[in-house]
């Protein structure tokens, strides 16, 4: 039985039908029957409720008022339209389940047994299938960010809903289930398994696609012995590229909105590769939360977000020495200010400085470069991060 839905297009239905095939190899591997209930879940949140919760029903634990106060706590946590689709999963998800508390071993999570035989699965996998030329993946360190800042969110998100003081019994089974079993499937063989079948489906699978949607991006899925269920990858999945040729690296990257986002509105936010909250992206941090924020790289993030040139004046950054021509760059100012020592690991100063080429509205971005807390002036700081004297810096011609 399949959870309902709209039909997925030609390539959403290839992707799924690649992930059950992997999951039933998995299934077979350690010789429990493929369950016949999959539900497919919109995001990694909605699994993550929706997986603990189905299993706590299965096991017989019904109390209709406990379970509403809960629903009512993801719906406060997720928002109503997560809600709506945890309902929908758990209902699917535990449909015809026994209430007799003797039937709990039907919740029983399989991820521990199945991990542990997932490169036999895999090999199989490799034996029956005819292997096919290899598609661009998704570089798997990406990947394993992405995989990062999902679990990290979610696991908020279920801490925020059922964690506490309150010790009900679907709560506790949902945190027990949540942190001893349903952390995101995060065996490195999965990917190649789930891409085995995929390949086998679409022949002549086109190797030269957009790395970014040529890979089935994450593998969150929730195997047990009544119900499996399964989350598509992300709707869109931003990189940017970092270098140029064979010393190209992408990285996660996304200044306007989320850098991975599923249909269902859950998505994760990267900046130049870190892992950031809503907040850092959205530019809705105050100054004074920025200065508070005691994680260094997010606070670097968001200053990068917020832009140097603003966030001097917002902060009242002291200045160092007066504005400066800019000898490298005929028409334009430098201009060196202090750091805060605890806004970085080591005590610097900024110095803020004005692009040497136009963007193209016309304008010239002004940005900040970090500097040696010892540079006393705005030409010393601008030489030394070009690795020149301030003499040879004063000579130096337009950048560009």
């Amino acid at each position: 039985m399949n959870s309902p839905g709209p039909e997925p297009d030609d390539d959403g239905a290839i992707e799924r039908r690649a992930w059950e095939s992997a999951a039933r190899a998995c299934y077979r591997e350690i010789g429990v029957p493929f369950p016949e209930r999959v539900v497919w879940v919109s995001s990694p949140l909605v699994g993550a409720f929706a997986a603990p919760i189905a299993a706590c029903l299965s096991t017989g634990h019904r109390n209709n008022r406990v379970l509403e106060s809960v629903y009512r706590a993801v719906d406060d946590t997720a928002g109503e339209s997560v809600g709506h689709a945890v309902r929908t999963a758990v209902r699917v998800a535990a449909e015809g389940a026994a209430s007799d508390p003797v039937h709990g071993a039907a919740a029983t999570a399989l991820h521990a047994e199945i991990a542990a035989r997932m490169g036999a699965a895999l090999a199989s996998a490799v034996r029956d299938v005819p292997a096919r030329e290899e598609s661009r993946n998704v570089p798997a360190g990406v990947l394993n960010l992405v995989a990062d800042a999902s679990n990290a969110a979610v696991r908020a998100a279920v801490d925020a809903a059922v964690g506490g003081s309150r010790q009900d019994t679907i709560r506790g089974e949902v945190r027990r289930l949540w942190r001893a079993h349903l952390a995101f499937q995060r065996s490195g063989t999965w990917l190649p398994l789930v891409d085995r079948f995929r390949q086998d489906a679409v022949p002549g699978h086109d190797s030269g696609q957009d790395p970014a949607r040529s890979a089935p991006a994450g593998w969150w899925w929730w195997p047990f012995l009544d119900f499996v269920m399964l989350c598509p990858r992300p709707a869109e999945l931003h990189l940017e590229q970092v270098g140029e040729g064979a010393r190209a690296v992408h990285r996660p990257h996304r200044a306007d909105g989320p850098t991975a986002g599923w249909s269902d509105g859950f998505g994760v936010y990267f900046w130049h590769g870190t892992h950031v909250p809503r907040a850092v992206i959205d530019d809705t941090l105050t100054t004074d939360e920025i200065l508070r924020e005691t994680n260094a790289e997010i606070r670097r993030c968001a200053i990068e977000r917020r832009g140097w040139d603003r966030f001097i004046i917002e902060a009242g950054l002291e200045q160092i020495g007066p504005a400066v021509p800019d000898p490298g760059n005929p028409g334009q100012t430098l201009t060196l200010h202090d750091v805060p020592e605890d806004i970085y690991a080591t005590h610097v100063r900024v110095l803020l400085c004005t692009n040497g080429t136009v963007e193209r509205d016309g304008t010239r971005r002004r940005f900040g470069l970090t500097v040696p807390a010892d540079c006393s002036d705005p030409i010393q700081a601008a030489a030394w991060t070009y690795g020149l004297t301030p003499a040879q810096y004063a000579g130096a011609q337009r950048r560009s």
